[in-house]
């Protein structure tokens, strides 16, 4: 169960990062440098996440709602990359 949930997790990681990445009409530079913001701005948000040690719960008075937020804000990551997509693949004026 552990793995099919690490592949879902990965593959809503990778999908917008291989559209993104497939897309023909930008110059290829720019295609890989969205792709890679889209790839790595969930590792980067989930490393401000878990690195943060008031969101691990064990040093303050509601362990249950500081646990609660980081696992919240860690789904949010996983949304983070589709997000990251539509933002920077929409059409500019």
């Amino acid at each position: 169960m552990r793995v099919l949930l690490t592949l879902i997790a990965f593959g809503m990681i990778a999908v917008p990062a291989l559209i993104a990445l497939a897309r023909r009409d930008l110059p290829r530079g720019r295609r890989i440098a969205s792709a890679l913001v889209i790839f790595l701005a969930p590792a980067v948000a989930l490393g401000v996440i878990h690195g943060v040690p008031e969101l691990d719960g064990r040093a303050l008075q509601n362990p249950v709602a500081w646990t609660t937020l980081r696992l919240v804000l860690s789904a949010l990551a996983l949304i983070l990359p589709w997000c990251l997509y539509v933002w920077l693949m929409g059409r500019r004026p």
